[in-house]
């Protein structure tokens, strides 16, 4: 597929990689930069050097060839503007944006569509980690969770801890211990184990299990101590960010948020008017506000601020000294790597995974129905549609055994219909299914995925 990406930000640039390693032909635009040019140095890319809006410059980067155009600027303006020229003069067929002013969210349904602005999908880096903060709040204690097979099945990271009823166990017996759960990979020293039926469960391991979400609780439970959720919760930060986690979570749960900056604030209080979010003016660190305000009853701490030291300085302190459950944002991979080294915040969360992922469940369309980068873009899990007939599938009628997979794939649950059915030796692929895949090695989603997808010649039948 020949793509343009337009906003050489690192959100566009990782997606640029991800999608070069995949096979498509990919264009980059953005304004001249000495980081524009170390892109076009180290990618396998096509870089243009200008102004995306102007239509020479989209002209110069083929477009009227282009099949799918992906805005990624930070500017709102440039991503809606360039996406109605790819429309109005190139006839791009598929145009997706990264939109971050609430205001367009707000009026969504008029403003975008095939009779409005020409944009077939917006992406909401507010809205992602919203949903993110509140599947993690929803099963506490994971590093990270992705839901899957309309919501039924979920993958998740956990790392056990002393405590845990399976801590000293056979691996194998996480799958005995509940049915409806697949062990996808499991990391020992930030190394993935092989062979896993030759190794006990110990604290540090991070797990990553394909569980229905019903019987996911019960199964977090066995590897670590679990703690109540509680209903109170503490944002700190005024980013756009932060105010959707709190706005979202004061749906269910009593939220503060709190941002230290007056004028900010004040802005905060007309975006908050009419919600359910209490809003302070203050410092969370202030030893003195945490007395005041009870911040060390809190159930759960979230430090969604703009600037990464800070998110990490704020948990830290209090997962140390009030001992918090803990959730950071933090953006740079640097920081990022702070759970492979120990640090006691309790969940650290990227919005640049959550993004390319998205971005990536709407590009990729060849029976990929959703995808999910984990542990920082090393790993990934998809969510596959099985399509066609025995006639026309490579997969239809057959099991794991009769597969020639890729390495480093690992299957784990199906849902077929309402129905949830681990995939083992007995399982056999079925027109419909929704199966959930984990890749420890994600160079390999291509090959995966043209393994699902029917010969040429299958035609869908059409309801």
């Amino acid at each position: 597929m020949k793509i343009i990406i337009v906003g050489a930000t690192l959100v566009g640039t990782e997606l640029a990689e991800y999608l070069v390693q995949t096979g498509h032909a990919v264009t980059l635009i953005d304004l001249p930069s000495d980081e524009l040019t170390q892109i076009a140095n180290r990618l396998d890319l096509r870089v243009i050097q200008g102004d995306p809006t102007w239509p020479s410059v989209l002209r110069e980067a083929g477009a009227r060839n282009t099949e799918l155009l992906v805005a990624t600027s930070a500017s709102d303006e440039v991503n809606i503007t360039t996406c109605c020229i790819a429309t109005y003069l190139f006839n791009i067929p598929r145009k997706i944006a990264r939109l971050r002013a609430p205001d367009f969210f707000d009026e969504a349904d008029k403003l975008f569509g095939p009779q409005a602005i020409p944009i077939d999908h917006i992406i909401s880096p507010e809205q992602l980690m919203a949903d993110a903060v509140s599947d993690l709040m929803e099963i506490p204690g994971v590093n990270a969770i992705q839901s899957f097979a309309r919501d039924r099945l979920i993958m998740t990271s956990v790392t056990c801890k002393e405590g845990g009823k399976l801590i000293g166990q056979p691996i194998v017996e996480l799958e005995n211990y509940e049915p409806k759960c697949k062990v996808m990979a499991v990391y020992r020293k930030g190394n993935a184990l092989t062979k896993l039926d030759h190794f006990k469960l110990a604290a540090g391991d991070e797990v990553i299990l394909c569980v229905e979400r019903a019987r996911a609780l019960n199964l977090v439970g066995a590897l670590m101590p679990l703690r109540p959720s509680g209903m109170d919760v503490v944002v700190q930060g005024g980013t756009h960010i932060a105010d959707s986690i709190a706005m979202r979570l004061a749906e269910r749960y009593h939220v503060k948020l709190i941002e230290p900056d007056p004028n900010r604030a004040k802005r905060l209080a007309e975006r908050l008017r009419g919600s359910k979010v209490e809003l302070y003016c203050a410092d969370a660190t202030d030893p003195n506000f945490v007395q005041e305000e009870k911040l060390y009853q809190t159930d759960s701490f979230i430090a969604a601020s703009a600037n990464d030291e800070t998110n990490i300085m704020a948990a830290l302190m209090l997962q140390r000294t009030q001992k918090i459950r803990t959730i950071a944002v933090i953006r740079q991979f640097s920081t990022q790597d702070l759970r492979s080294t120990g640090s006691p915040i309790d969940t650290i969360i990227s919005p640049r995974d959550a993004i390319i992922s998205a971005l990536l469940s709407l590009i990729l369309q060849e029976g990929l129905v959703k995808l999910r980068i984990f542990r920082h873009g090393q790993a990934e899990a998809l969510e596959l549609l099985v399509q066609g007939d025995p006639r026309s599938s490579y997969v239809i009628g057959r099991k794991l055994e009769d597969l020639t997979l890729p390495p480093g794939v690992h299957f784990g649950i199906a849902l077929r219909e309402k129905m949830v059915i681990k995939i083992d030796q007995d399982y056999v692929f079925t027109p419909g299914d929704h199966v959930v895949v984990y890749l420890t090695d994600r160079t390999q989603m291509r090959a995966l995925v043209k393994l699902f997808k029917p010969r040429p010649f299958w035609v869908p039948h059409w309801r």
